[in-house]
């Protein structure tokens, strides 16, 4: 999409970053992982999310530090998104794991959205 500024211009499709069966590919594995961390999990809905966990370079010297920053991309409903949140933390107390940190923080903020554009499910089956 081109980039704009105004609430008056509209996006314009300039080019496709992937195909259509690459992206499906991708948003299903990032499904998976949604269901795997349990902790992401809207009951009713199909979120698609992905966490990160990198090393802070040592930057007066070589290498890294022994902090992380932890990162946590999602969007949903898969289907027919409504909305895309990308959370960092740096340095996080008490874990250096992004599945413990930012993704508890991730879907407390994306049932607020949901909650707050009342959007409707998509996914009614009661095991995911």
């Amino acid at each position: 999409m081109r980039p704009y500024i105004t609430l008056d211009e509209k996006p314009q499709v300039v080019g496709r970053v992937m195909s259509e069966a690459t992206a499906k590919k991708v948003t299903d594995m990032m499904v998976s992982a949604v269901f795997k961390n349990k902790l992401a999990v809207i009951q009713g809905y199909t979120i698609a999310a992905k966490t990160g966990t990198a090393f802070v370079p040592n930057f007066g010297g070589k290498g890294y530090t022994n902090d992380v920053i932890n990162s946590y991309v999602g969007f949903g409903p898969t289907a027919d998104p409504k909305f895309i949140i990308l959370l960092k933390l740096d340095k996080p107390e008490g874990s250096p794991l992004a599945g413990q940190t930012v993704v508890p923080a991730f879907h407390e903020l994306a049932q607020y959205i949901i909650n707050y554009l009342n959007i409707a499910p998509d996914n009614l089956n009661p095991k995911s």
